[in-house]
């Protein structure tokens, strides 16, 4: 007998169409006994007949009645059915390596591990500047990690015991979960080298990308009021509110000054950033223009982010809620995929 733990799989998706097809596919086809695996599907009012396929690919479908369908909710949904101690979270757009679950049930062999995750790729970066930009967000150094993306395994005790994720985040939910496990239990999430999932973000326009940005500038903001000592988290704020101090600054003065030398200032100084940061990227990147070409998105993000935190701040001073986002919104003004990954300065 294959001597490996059961575990539950939980994907949560909204008109995800062919890709939650190819995503529960993925989990069949893995390298692990099909006995030892339940797949839980957890549905956000999908209007494409997501429920009926995956019920048709052999997926334990939970349907989320709430009017603010969040990735955090789902999650939770997911989790509260699920019947095994190992828990491997999916969004509905990825597709999951096949030998990824024996490699990461093995290090649970460690009591003291929570949370095992893996590389994300994305499976088509070639499609966009916005997909090669997401590709290499998702890279995480392999070692102790102080967070996870949404795609990772967990203990479901621990998940329990910290009280799940939180269902009225919109973004920033996983960021928020791990710091609670490090705090409350002193376990530890560990990253691999090894590929974990392949993802199809299918960003192409500049408004996805933008609105993508929005959502993780109003999660630093909101994470960083919360935890005060997650200094991460407010240096990024920080960062982000100077460089666009900066241009306010240098648009301002130029404008004062009928000269366009205090712009130009501004905008040389940005190309020396993001040269220099190309350069330290490129040992990852394996070509400079490569690197050159996501240093640039580092840059070009922190407009977007600072106007996620700007609104919300006003929203925590006005007490309004935020609208409500799914983890997939359709439409003209669509978040689609998963925050990205921190980035640097």
């Amino acid at each position: 007998m294959d001597a490996v733990p059961p575990i539950t799989i939980v994907a949560i998706g909204r008109n995800e169409g062919q890709r939650l097809v190819r995503c529960l596919e993925s989990i069949r086809q893995a390298d692990y006994p099909a006995d030892r695996v339940e797949v839980i599907y957890v549905d956000s009012r999908s209007t494409d007949g997501s429920p009926e396929q995956a019920a048709r690919c052999g997926a334990r479908v939970v349907v989320l009645e709430t009017d603010r369908p969040t990735a955090a909710a789902g999650r939770n949904a997911g989790l509260a059915e699920a019947r095994h101690d190992l828990v491997q979270f999916m969004d509905g757009d990825t597709e999951l390596h096949p030998g990824w679950l024996r490699k990461a049930v093995a290090v649970f062999d460690d009591p003291a591990v929570a949370c095992v995750f893996g590389r994300v790729t994305e499976r088509h970066p070639e499609a966009s500047i916005y997909n090669f930009w997401a590709h290499h967000d998702w890279h995480v150094q392999p070692g102790p990690a102080e967070a996870c993306g949404g795609i990772a395994m967990f203990r479901r005790d621990v998940l329990r015991q910290v009280g799940g994720y939180d269902p009225d985040l919109t973004a920033g939910e996983e960021r928020d979960l791990c710091y609670r496990i490090t705090r409350d239990t002193g376990a530890r999430l560990q990253c691999l080298a090894d590929e974990m999932v392949s993802h199809d973000i299918d960003m192409l326009r500049f408004g996805q990308y933008w609105n993508r940005c929005r959502r993780v500038g109003h999660a630093y903001a909101e994470i960083s009021q919360r935890y005060p000592d997650l200094r991460s988290y407010r240096q990024k704020c920080r960062r982000n509110a100077l460089h666009g101090g900066l241009l306010i600054a240098a648009v301002l003065a130029s404008v004062l000054l009928r000269s366009a030398w205090p712009a130009g200032v501004w905008l040389l100084l940005v190309m020396l950033l993001t040269v220099r940061q190309a350069a330290r990227m490129r040992p990852r990147l394996e070509s400079f223009p490569s690197a050159l070409l996501y240093a640039g998105h580092h840059f070009v993000s922190k407009f977007p982010t600072l106007l996620g935190q700007i609104e919300y701040a006003l929203r925590r001073r006005t007490g309004r809620q935020r609208r409500a986002t799914t983890y997939r919104d359709t439409g003209p003004a669509d978040e689609r995929g998963t925050a990205p990954r921190d980035q640097g300065s």
